[in-house]
C-alpha cells in the first residue's frame, strides 16, 4: 500500500513516523513545499529573543533522517493537483512534473495567510511571522533597528514582541481587536496579562488603514493616528488551506475547512484530512469549530496511524487547552470563553479570583488569576489562568473537567495534591468552584 502524505509539519510528519512505528511495509511518501521540517513555530519566539542561540537548534530532523526510517520526504515540492477518479497527484519541483498515484491520500496541508486588510505602499521591512523562514529573514532584518510594530499577531507575535522588548527593542503592539489573544482570553484576563508584564506598548481596538513609507522608515496608520517603525510584523490573518480538497471533491464546511468524520476521512474516498485545514466539532458546544493547535494535529495523526494499521480509533470533539508564556507571566485557558458564550447566547456563569500557586505563607510564591466560566447549572466550560509559576498541570487537570462535564459540587469532592513548598491545601480550583456555587445559589 502507498500512503501519499501532503505537507510536513507536526500532522503529516507524526503520521508517517506513526504508521512506520506499527507498519514496516508500507510505502510512505511525504510531499512539502518548504525546505524545513521537524520543528515547532512555538519556538520562533525564543530564538527571535536569544533563549535558545539559533534556528538550526530547534530543526529536530531532517528529511535523511526519515529516509532512514524508509519514509520519503519531498522538500520544496508542491503538489499542485489531485485526481481523485484515478487516485494520482501531480506534483512540481523546480520546473520538473510529476504524476504519481496513490492508495490513500492524506492532506495535512495547514492554513495560508490571508491579505491583511489594508493598504501597503512598500512591502520592504514588511513581514508575516509563521513559520521559521519567515524567522530567519526578520532577524536579519532586525539588525541595526530600533523600531518594532507588531499588528493583531496572534501567540507567536505577542511571545516574540515580549523577546524582542527584552533585547532591548522598542516594542509596539497594536490589536484590531477588544484584548490580546482574544480567542483564548476575556477582556479582564487580556488586560491583566497586559497590565502585569512590561516593555510592550499596547494599543487595542487599532482599527489599521495603511502603512506608507517615510525614508527609511514605516508609518502604520490607525484611529487617525500614526506611529513610526523601523520594521512592521504583518496579522497573522489565516485560512485553512483547501484548494487541492476542493478540487479532489471533498466537502467544506461552515469554517472554510475540510469536512471530516470521527475517522477523519472526507467526503472522497481514501481521501483523509489532519491539522490546521480541517473543522472539528467542540465538546462544549458540539458544533463545529476549529482547533488549529500542534496538539490537535498530532493527536489527529496519531488516530489515523492506528486506523491505517490496524486498530479502529475515532477522534473526539475538542477543549482547545492552551498554555504558553507573555513577557514573565504564563497564560492558559482551555474550553470556551465567557465572550464566546456570550456571542452564541449560551448562558453562563463566571467567577473571577486571585490567589495563591503555592502555601500562603510560603517565601517563593507566585500568584495565580483564575477565571472560571459555567453553565447555569455549575457544569464547567471554560477556565483561563495566569501566573508567573507554572500552570500546565492545573488547565491540564481543567481539560478533564471540561471534557467529563463535571459541575462545580463534584469539583470540591476530587483529591488534588498538597505541600506547602508546591500547592495550596485547598486546590485553586476548588477555591473558585466554591466561589461560583455561592453565586448560582
Amino acid at each position: 500500500m502507498r500512503i501519499v502524505i501532503v505537507g510536513a509539519g507536526a500532522a503529516g510528519l507524526t503520521l508517517a513516523s506513526n504508521i512506520r512505528y506499527n507498519d514496516e511495509e508500507t510505502e510512505i511518501i511525504i510531499f512539502t513545499k518548504g525546505e524545513d521540517i521537524a520543528y515547532s513555530p512555538c519556538a520562533i519566539p525564543l530564538v527571535l529573543g536569544g533563549c535558545i542561540e539559533s534556528f538550526d537548534d530547534i530543526i529536530m530532523h531532517d528529511a535523511d533522517y526519515y529516509l532512514d526510517k524508509n519514509i520519503q520526504v519531498h522538500l520544496d515540492t508542491a503538489v499542485t493537483h489531485v485526481d481523485s477518479d484515478n487516485k494520482t497527484i501531480t506534483f512540481e519541483k523546480d520546473t520538473a512534473c510529476e504524476t504519481m498515484g496513490y492508495d490513500k491520500l492524506v492532506l495535512a496541508v495547514g492554513s495560508e495567510i490571508i491579505d491583511p486588510g489594508f493598504d501597503i505602499d512598500d512591502a520592504d521591512s514588511i513581514f508575516s511571522l509563521t513559520n521559521i523562514h519567515d524567522g530567519k529573514i526578520i532577524q536579519k532584518s532586525l539588525e541595526g533597528k530600533k523600531d518594532v510594530v507588531f499588528i493583531s499577531n496572534f501567540s507567536i507575535g505577542i511571545e516574540s514582541a515580549y523577546e524582542l522588548a527584552k533585547k532591548g527593542y522598542n516594542v509596539t503592539f497594536l490589536e484590531q481587536s477588544f484584548g490580546i489573544l482574544p480567542l483564548f482570553l476575556d477582556g479582564e484576563m487580556s488586560g491583566k496579562l497586559i497590565e502585569l508584564n512590561d516593555g510592550v506598548d499596547f494599543e487595542t481596538n487599532a482599527d489599521v488603514t495603511a502603512i506608507t513609507t517615510d525614508g527609511s522608515k514605516k508609518v502604520i496608520h490607525y484611529n487617525d493616528k500614526s506611529i513610526t517603525a523601523d520594521v512592521v510584523i504583518l496579522p497573522s490573518n489565516k485560512v485553512p488551506s483547501t484548494s487541492l480538497a476542493v478540487e479532489a471533491g471533498c466537502e467544506i464546511g461552515e469554517f472554510g475547512a475540510v469536512k471530516i468524520n470521527e475517522y477523519l476521512e472526507t467526503s472522497v474516498e481514501d481521501i483523509y484530512a489532519i491539522g490546521d485545514c480541517v473543522e472539528v466539532e467542540s465538546h462544549v458546544t458540539g458544533t463545529p469549530t476549529m482547533s488549529p493547535a500542534g496538539t490537535t494535529a498530532v493527536r489527529q495523526a496519531m488516530v489515523l496511524a492506528n486506523n491505517f494499521t490496524g486498530n479502529k480509533l475515532t477522534f473526539d470533539p475538542v477543549v482547545n487547552t492552551v498554555v504558553s508564556k507573555v513577557g514573565e507571566y504564563n497564560y492558559a485557558c482551555s474550553g470556551i470563553t465567557e465572550s464566546f458564550a456570550n456571542m452564541i447566547g449560551m448562558p453562563v456563569v463566571s467567577e473571577y479570583m486571585e490567589t495563591c500557586q503555592k502555601a500562603r505563607y510560603y517565601p517563593q510564591n507566585n500568584k495565580l488569576y483564575i477565571k472560571m466560566i459555567c453553565k447555569l447549572d455549575g457544569t464547567v466550560v471554560g477556565c483561563q489562568m495566569l501566573s508567573e509559576g507554572d500552570i500546565s498541570s492545573k488547565i491540564d487537570a481543567l481539560s478533564f473537567i471540561i471534557t467529563d462535564n463535571l459541575k462545580c459540587d463534584e469539583i470540591i469532592q476530587k483529591e488534588f495534591s498538597y505541600t506547602p513548598s508546591l500547592a495550596m491545601v485547598v486546590s485553586p480550583l476548588v477555591q473558585i468552584s466554591l466561589k461560583i456555587m455561592k453565586k448560582i445559589e
